[in-house]
């Protein structure tokens, strides 16, 4: 099971500002969930999108 993580602990492991964290999740790029009104990206989720960037490289 993966922890979800909220914007400032995906910022701890993905070095990227608030705006692209923003952007990221709004073109699909890196996946997220929404619980009321906040959304959380899983551990899983951002292994996915560090991976599509090594296979982008």
């Amino acid at each position: 099971m993966s922890k979800l993580l909220n914007e400032a602990e995906v910022r701890k492991l993905i070095p990227i500002g608030h705006s692209k964290y923003y952007e990221l999740i709004g073109s699909g790029a890196l996946r997220s969930v929404k619980i009321g009104r906040r959304r959380f990206v899983t551990e899983q989720a951002i292994a996915e999108y560090i991976s599509g960037l090594d296979r982008a490289a």
